[in-house]
Parts: structure tokens; sequence; C-alpha cells
């Protein structure tokens, strides 16, 4: 029986606090207080005015947002084909909760970080698939303890930066996922929602950073978190062209891909000037 979401419990709680008159503070789901900047709205209404953005989009996402996903990349030190293992996702959950159903089978366990964002679990019981905790501690920095997991899994999902513990993780501890999965045969998911979101100088590492890590696995981004538009549903996949490939034949199945406005104004978001990252990490 699929569970219901946490975050539409909380919602509901909430609103009957609401309904008695008391002042609740919400530390419920991950909501940016803080309005999208400007030019990335600018360019929301021009691309909204475009007619050729009133058609069905294609499921893997236009090639300039790909592309433009590839640049963003390419800053970082690493090299992603636009073409075969870059795609566009409706937010970043979509690709996450899609991801299962193009590799799990009935009974095929799939490794989860407990605590974690519920959708890694849910998406595995929607597949029919089998979720294996993997417990995030302080005596492990909150990091999953790689040497113990089972070898027989399909599926592992990672997330650093972490939600909800905020820990982050090192090249060290990516490297030891790369060896895990190429040892045992398993896909890594790295959920990246966070990856720009550090503080006094420091810098996340990304998954794919670590050589190998494109043979095994894929990272999940999502614009929601840097760029203050969590209601316009926009992320992407990177990573493993085969990985890619499975999730883009359940999206063209299951959906009929992100608004091109939307792209449009993802492309500005990732190519135009990122200072209104630094300011919202300042506040």
């Amino acid at each position: 029986m699929l569970p219901p979401y946490l975050f539409a419990q909380i919602d509901t709680l909430k609103a009957e606090k609401e309904a008695q008159g008391i002042d609740v503070i919400d530390l419920g789901v991950g909501d940016p207080d803080q309005p999208t900047p400007p030019h990335i709205v600018d360019s929301l209404v021009r691309a909204a005015h475009n007619d050729a953005n009133h058609r069905y989009p294609s499921s893997e996402g236009m090639l300039s947002f790909r592309e433009a996903v590839s640049e963003w990349y390419a800053k970082k030190g690493i090299g992603v084909d636009p073409t075969r293992e870059a795609s566009a996702l409706i937010g970043s959950k979509e690709g996450i909760a899609h991801l299962p159903l193009a590799f799990i089978n009935r009974g095929d366990k799939v490794l989860v970080p407990d605590p974690a964002y519920p959708v890694y679990r849910i998406a595995t019981i929607m597949a029919d698939g089998k979720p294996i905790s993997m417990p995030l501690t302080a005596d492990n920095g909150f990091l999953p303890d790689i040497d113990k997991a089972v070898t027989d899994a399909k599926l592992l999902f990672i997330n650093y930066p972490n939600n909800p513990t905020a820990a982050v993780a090192d090249s060290d501890f990516f490297r030891a996922i790369v060896d895990y999965a190429s040892d045992n045969d398993v896909i890594v998911c790295h959920d990246a929602a966070y990856l720009e979101l550090t503080y006094d100088g420091y810098r996340a590492p990304s998954f794919l950073s670590v050589p190998g890590a494109l043979d095994v696995g894929i990272e999940i981004g999502s614009l929601s978190k840097t760029y203050n538009v969590t209601g316009w549903r926009i992320g992407f996949a990177v990573g493993n062209a085969d990985v890619i490939a499975g999730l883009r034949k359940v999206k063209s199945n299951l959906d009929s891909g992100a608004f091109q406005a939307v792209q449009e104004a993802g492309i500005a978001a990732m190519k135009g000037p990122q200072d209104t990252v630094e300011v919202l990490k300042s506040l």
C-alpha cells in the first residue's frame, strides 16, 4: 500500500491549526521566501509570448536547455554530452520518482538513506521494489556506511549536501560510492538539489566530479532552491547515457516535458548573473 506523502500530511495539520486561529511557523517543505530574480522572470514572460512555446515540448527537453546544463557543468570541470547525458525534468522530484520505474522490477532492492527525502522510498514502493534503509547517524557523519550495504541492490540514492541533516560529503566518500556501484552493478542516483547552497567559502563537490561516476550513475539537479523557482518545476538529470535513456523512456510514456517557456527561464538562470545566488546565501 502506498503510504501518505509526509508533506501533504503536514499541510493538513497546518491548515487545521490555522483554522483554530493559531499562528503557525511552518517548518515543513523547504520553500524559499525570497522572490525569483527579475531577469529570470523577464525571460519567462518573453518566452511565454513566443507562439513556438505553446505546443507540446519534448519529454527530454530543449537542446538549448540541455546545452545550458552542459555549460553549467563545464564550469565545474565536468564534461557532459547534452545530447545523450542530459535531460530536462519537471522539477527534480519528478526525475527521482520516475527513475525506479525505469530500472526496478518486483522485489528488487533499492538502498535508501534514513532519514531522507520521502520520495526515494515512495518511488521504490511504486515500482514494486524493496527499500533497504541506510542509517544516517552522527557516528558516521550522517553518511551511509557503504561497507555494510547489501551487494545485491539495483539502485542507490544519495543526497549531499544532505536534507535533512545538512551533512556534506567529500570526494573520498563519492569515490567509495563509485567503487561499490562498479563492483556490484548498482545504479547511483545523487540528488544534488542543494549543491549550490553552501556557505563560508565551502563548495560542495558534484558526484560526477569523481572519475568513474559517469559509468555508474546520474546526478539530479534542481533550479528550485538555487534560483527561488520552486513552483516553476524545472530541473535536470545528467550522467550515464544508458541511465538517462531509461529515464527518458519512462518520461516519454508518462509526461509531455517541461513547458518550454520555463526551460527558457532556466537557461537564463544558469547562464545569467550568479550574484543573486550569493545574495541568497547571505540572507
